[in-house]
């Protein structure tokens, strides 16, 4: 079972103010973000997938339904809670400036820079819930698909929630953490690949170009 996770794209155009957007922001993609879709479903064009989940937000769904025309995939999209991004509280709708100047430059850095949750910024969850989301949501699908298949499992959601599916590999989220590597970019892929009831990680913070090269790899 491989799951190719994708970051949903753009949702400010260039000039425009950029704010903190989290699980209770609905908003669309623009014109880039649309662009960015189309590019992850060229990128699927000779991929078989066996099913696509989404987070239930606009940007995710209009993520995902981009890129299954684009690649002439014709599947339903099954929207899942588990992979809404997280609230961030008193921090939506702030811009990185706003948030130091009401919370401090060391609360931004803490996430931003080593995914450390704020303690005062009124987030609605906390780190071991979401990790619990993540976990029981793949649970399932390893349940409904199986360890050792070899189907190609599609998921779009969010940076915030999907550097949790880190923690499959043991060792890598905390790694990553150290490196600040963690992010997932706009429009960015992973891949990870489970066999023998363990994950690998194939691709992280990818261009959609390289599911191609690593699809003709296998």
């Amino acid at each position: 079972m491989r799951l190719i996770l994708a970051r949903h794209g753009n949702t400010f155009s260039a000039g425009e103010k950029v704010f903190w957007v989290g699980g209770n922001n609905d908003l669309p993609l623009v014109s880039g973000g649309i662009t960015q879709a189309e590019r992850a479903g060229h990128a699927l064009e000779n991929i078989n997938l066996a099913a696509v989940y989404c987070a239930p937000l606009l940007r995710t769904k209009q993520f995902a339904e981009i890129a299954l025309k684009t690649a002439g995939i014709d599947l339903p999209i099954e929207e899942d809670v588990r992979l809404k991004e997280i609230d961030y509280g008193h921090w939506c709708g702030q811009t990185d400036a706003e948030i130091v100047e009401q919370f401090g430059e060391g609360a931004l850095k803490g996430w931003v820079e080593s995914s450390v949750w704020p303690h005062d910024g009124g987030w609605s969850s906390d780190e071991n819930t979401v990790q619990k989301e993540v976990e029981s949501f793949v649970q399932e699908l390893t349940d409904k698909f199986g360890h050792q298949s070899d189907d190609n499992i599609l998921i779009v959601s969010s940076n915030g929630k999907l550097r949790y599916f880190l923690h499959l590999i043991v060792g890598e989220f905390n790694k990553r953490v150290l490196d600040h590597s963690f992010k997932v970019a706009t429009g960015r892929i992973c891949v990870l690949e489970s066999a023998d009831n363990n994950f690998k990680l194939h691709l992280w913070n990818a261009d959609p170009e390289s599911l191609k090269e690593f699809a003709a790899a296998k």
